[in-house]
């Protein structure tokens, strides 16, 4: 069933979604460690790749695969959010080793700052606050009380950081930075912030894009691209893939949208803009004549993809890749639980 599975592949183009690579020991430290995978497993999941796949950053596969040049083998592209440090101090070495190339989506406005995105500076935030009675005011504020009493009903004293984070995302962008900052406030410094949770800086993009991966747009700052006016929407997106160009100093063709929030006024948006392609947060594999401003993903979770060893399975992740797991598994074709 896998290999006829593979066979119907061809053709086709699966795009890997990551976030960030870390030690064991700094992934159980983060707040959402199922957004790392560790250096062993992803240099067990490229040399799978490259023994399965033509692997190629986004655009080019995308190209691949609208030039019809994915009939022998299907096409694979490995890309980043955020473009955090810890993705050019772990997985490019590794890339490098296996011959591989990605694509880094990059939050443009945060490159070269000591700034992390505002949802690490929430959700680091709210770790240190959930043992004051502090915490359940400042929520209260912004509407998640009638949600963490639902939860204290069940026996749970807080809500998870992702839960709290996919509640704040509701807000409108001034209500939501304007909590975020003040609940840095009240956690206070935040001085076990390491270099690996900052965005990477203008010396490690120009490194990456001479040595051939590529830099796409995740946005200025990440916001809910649903959320915005007309001109704030144009300072995600036209004004992210300007800034990302004066940077490094060539173009930028592809962009992915912040938490998957798209519609047809963000996809014109990003057309118009000028980028030739886009990836969402949709799971699934794509054909040709696939909607280039609507790419899907496979989002890479660590541990679904453990055998009894604790290691990667090649066979789970081939039965991820190429769309035999939602079978076996009774999955819904649907958002992944990505930023």
């Amino acid at each position: 069933m896998l290999l006829l599975s593979e066979r119907c592949a061809r053709g086709s183009l699966v795009i890997l979604c990551y976030h960030r690579v870390l030690p064991t020991e700094s992934k159980a430290g983060y707040f959402l460690p199922d957004l790392v995978v560790t250096p062993e497993a992803f240099r067990r999941q490229c040399m799978l790749l490259r023994r399965y796949f033509d692997v190629m950053p986004l655009y080019e596969a995308y190209k691949a695969l609208d030039e019809g040049k994915a009939n022998r083998r299907p096409i694979a592209a490995i890309t980043f959010d955020d473009g955090y440090q810890d993705n050019a101090r772990y997985a490019v070495p590794i890339l490098s080793e296996i011959g591989l190339k990605a694509t880094f989506f990059v939050i443009a406005d945060l490159v070269d700052t000591k700034s992390p995105p505002w949802y690490d500076k929430l959700g680091r935030a709210y770790l240190k606050l959930t043992s004051s009675r502090r915490i359940d005011s400042l929520l209260a504020d912004v509407g998640i009380k009638s949600y963490n009493d639902r939860l204290r009903a069940n026996g749970i004293v807080y809500p998870s950081p992702r839960h709290v984070i996919k509640e704040v995302k509701k807000l409108q962008p001034t209500k939501r930075h304007e909590l975020v900052e003040q609940l840095c406030v009240e956690a206070g410094t935040d001085d076990d912030l390491s270099t690996d949770d900052l965005i990477m800086n203008w010396e490690q993009l120009d490194e990456l894009t001479a040595i051939g991966h590529e830099i796409g747009s995740h946005s200025a700052q990440h916001e809910m691209l649903r959320q915005l006016d007309d001109a704030s929407l144009d300072a995600e997106v036209q004004g992210s893939r300007r800034t990302l160009e004066r940077g490094i100093g060539c173009q930028v063709h592809s962009f992915c949208y912040p938490n998957g929030d798209v519609d047809e006024r963000i996809t014109r948006a990003v057309e118009m803009a000028g980028y030739r392609c886009a990836v969402t947060t949709q799971s699934g594999i794509n054909a040709d004549g696939q909607n280039h401003y609507l790419l899907r993903r496979r989002f890479i979770h660590e541990e679904r993809l453990a055998g009894l060893n604790g290691l990667t399975s090649d066979t789970l992740l081939r039965m991820e890749l190429c769309g035999l797991a939602d079978r076996v598994f009774g999955r819904r074709i649907q958002r992944d639980s990505s930023r």
